[in-house]
């Protein structure tokens, strides 16, 4: 009887805990617990624009009380971005005012997960001194001196300076048209500030067959916003962006974002898809589709001048090493194609590229690319065909994946008598994205000098 009642107390009590850890934790809902703190106790004595007007365009500037001083230097402002769907990382944007900002500066730190503690509207307090402004890519950046460009503030260094109000408060975005923002010459008060679009969407060929970037890698993409007047500005988004793999939306709204900068370009990035509210009707004035076109895509440069280099409309025509050779439009018994050879060019290397334009893949389609080729005076493989997601300007810096396809070859004491198909190349694996086709010719007039012809491309669903 004794150890059967021991049992029955050792059962209530576990029954007792259980109770009681049920009571404590519901529906699986572990949330981030509230940061509760007192207001800093601080004298704020800088702020944005008086920072910013320190670094004069050169090398980044130490920001400092001056000679002889050790005081600390505080700013007061507020969050404007958020990491937590990771279109931002390991950026924190702050402008001046809640409302009507005068200035923003992005700050650059090695810290993640920013969002939990400060959020957007949520007002900071950050201790400047010893740290320095600069430009990261044109944009004014706050962080510290890595050689000669702004680097990032360690974990345990930011959090002592960044200090969390209280206080949060509704953010106003600035309402600003498409020209202001783009304009690099007078934006400089907009720049890491929040600011909305109004009457605006995304093109004809980009909404609803696009997504904000390419589901299947981790590249960031650009893509154009227009408004009815035409004008255009990037938007960008992560490949790390949650929200990556959705479709554009098809209507005209409003989009609100923090605006930014890469180099001579504006660029604007948006928290989270709260911030795109597009469901109204479309303008019928807009911008086309912002440098990419839809299927079916065919091009048999019968239509363009011979004997002049490739020049076509969202074509680029490059030679790398800006040597003479390029892709030239040449005539052979009335028929038209593109050429392109190392011989007797006196280029060692020859490279030359000749890029489609961004091609519109359908999400839930087979797009097939095809073409054909010719060779002349052979002497070694000169002609490869790519493919790039993340082609925006830069051939260098874009990610270029080899196609498997069938090049004309062999044809040493002249040209082949019939151009050679490449066969059925299958994209499907790039559908619901913008793609970028590129021939590459890789040669030298003391090394590999055969001569390609290229016509007929053509991408289908």
């Amino acid at each position: 009887m004794k150890n059967f009642k021991n049992i029955k107390q050792l059962v209530s009590l576990l029954l007792l805990i259980c109770a009681i850890a049920a009571a404590c934790v519901q529906d699986d809902d572990y949330k981030i617990p509230d940061v509760n703190v007192e207001e800093p106790n601080v004298v704020v004595n800088e702020n944005i624009i008086s920072i910013k007007e320190r670094y004069r365009g050169y090398e980044p500037k130490i920001i400092e009380a001056g000679e002889g001083s050790n005081r600390p230097l505080y700013i007061k402002a507020y969050v404007v971005s958020s990491d937590e769907t990771g279109n931002f990382y390991k950026t924190l944007v702050i402008q001046d005012f809640p409302e009507n900002p005068t200035a923003g500066v992005a700050i650059s730190t090695d810290a993640t997960n920013l969002y939990t503690k400060f959020e957007p509207g949520r007002k900071i307090y950050f201790r400047v001194d010893g740290l320095y402004i600069g430009q990261y890519a044109d944009l004014p950046t706050i962080g510290t001196l890595d050689e000669d460009e702004i680097g990032r503030i360690n974990i345990e260094d930011f959090e002592e300076r960044m200090l969390r109000s209280t206080e949060t408060d509704s953010l106003i975005p600035q309402i600003v048209t498409i020209s202001e923002a783009a304009d690099n010459d007078n934006n400089a008060a907009l720049l890491n500030t929040l600011v909305k679009f109004e009457d605006v969407q995304f093109p004809d060929g980009l909404a609803g067959v696009a997504h904000y970037a390419n589901p299947d890698n981790t590249y960031g993409v650009n893509r154009d916003v227009e408004n009815c007047e035409s004008e255009l500005i990037a938007l960008r988004t992560s490949g790390f962006a949650d929200f990556k793999g959705i479709l554009l939306p098809e209507g005209n709204g409003s989009l609100t974002a923090v605006l930014s900068r890469f180099n001579n370009d504006a660029q604007l990035f948006i928290r989270d898809l709260d911030d795109v509210q597009m469901d109204g009707e479309r303008c019928s004035m807009g911008g086309g589709t912002g440098g990419a076109v839809m299927l079916p895509f065919n091009e048999n440069f019968e239509n363009q001048p011979a004997d002049v280099p490739v020049n076509i409309e969202g074509w680029i025509n490059k030679n790398i090493n800006d040597g003479d050779v390029l892709f030239n439009v040449e005539e052979f018994n009335s028929s038209k194609y593109v050429q392109v050879s190392a011989y007797n060019s006196n280029e060692n290397p020859c490279e030359v590229w000749l890029i489609t334009p961004g091609l519109i893949l359908p999400t839930d389609t087979s797009p097939t690319l095809t073409f054909e080729t010719n060779d002349g005076f052979y002497n070694g493989d000169g002609l490869f065909v790519k493919i790039s997601t993340d082609f925006e300007s830069d051939i260098s810096a874009a990610t270029w994946t080899d196609l498997n396809v069938e090049i004309s070859s062999g044809h040493t004491s002249g040209y082949g008598s019939e151009f050679t198909p490449s066969g059925n190349i299958d994209l499907s694996s790039y559908a619901g994205q913008v793609v970028y086709l590129a021939f590459q010719y890789l040669g030298a007039s003391n090394g590999v000098s055969t001569t390609y012809q290229i016509d007929t491309i053509s991408v289908v669903e």
